[in-house]
């Protein structure tokens, strides 16, 4: 087993790239080199799994140890490159999509550009705000418009399905939370289209939800499922209060490089 750790530049994401075994005997020793990484300030973490072969039980404790040590820096843990079976044993662990900092990623080159993403340069290429009634009934038809418009984009179908998940558990709890004046307050969602990224912001008329962990069975809380398949599917998840009131959640969905897309207009 060879472990070895990478930090690209100056920033604050590392690679920790890990060949052969991942079981009890080295998972102290990986422990240690991202504690130390962590130390001097790597809060974005990619775990390069493209030369594991095999991986047990001590390495899911791993994670869920690195989880909990991201968590409170607000950072993130992307599980890259995994082959089918280290895929597998992923999947029957459950831990991503329920630990709120770890995310997948097909290799290290798509990890580090996710946790990369820079802020815009410029305006929106285009941009459609589309305003409804807080309301259950007017869900469907939102998530179906935004689909609609970043068909253009060159987003694979699971992209789009990711952002239409994420942009349903944004509106859930506008429309839950975030509205309490019921079907008579409005949701406001905006789609704008940049050159690397689309940008998807849910804003509601209420005391709405920040995205602090808070724990409950609830599926739209806070700490619930809806907050943390957000995270999972989604680049980056932003919240902040408006002025006059109400939360803004901002989701972002980076585009493929090369893809073949449309910016030019919705």
């Amino acid at each position: 087993m060879g472990v070895r750790i990478e930090r690209p530049g100056s920033s604050a994401a590392c690679v920790v790239h890990i060949d052969g075994d991942m079981d009890m005997s080295v998972v102290p020793a990986i422990r240690s080199a991202v504690d130390a990484a962590v130390d001097l300030g790597c809060t974005c973490v990619v775990l390069d799994l493209s030369g594991v072969t095999y991986a047990d039980s001590s390495a899911l404790g791993l994670i869920v140890w690195m989880d909990r040590r991201l968590q409170p820096l607000d950072g993130r843990l992307v599980l890259a490159g995994a082959d089918r079976n280290v895929n597998r044993v992923l999947e029957l662990s459950g831990l991503v999509g329920l630990a709120p900092s770890v995310v997948m990623a097909s290799d290290t080159e798509q990890a580090l550009g996710t946790l990369e993403l820079v802020p815009e340069r410029s305006g929106p290429s285009w941009e459609e705000r589309l305003v409804v009634a807080a309301e259950v009934a007017s869900m469907s038809g939102v998530r179906r418009r935004v689909c609609d418009l970043v068909a253009p984009l060159g987003l694979t179908e699971g992209a789009v399905f990711d952002l239409k998940v994420a942009v349903g558990e944004a509106l859930a709890n506008a429309v839950r939370h975030g509205s309490p004046g019921g079907s008579g307050d409005a949701v406001q969602v905006t789609v704008s289209a940049y050159d690397d990224r689309v940008v998807v912001t849910v804003q509601d008329a209420g005391g709405g939800f920040d995205g602090d962990p808070l724990s409950g069975d609830d599926v739209y809380a806070s700490g619930g499922r809806g907050v943390m398949f957000m995270r999972a599917l989604m680049d980056r998840v932003e919240f902040s209060r408006c002025d006059d009131g109400g939360t803004v959640v901002r989701l972002t969905k980076r585009l493929a490089a090369g893809s073949d897309r449309v910016v030019t207009g919705a």
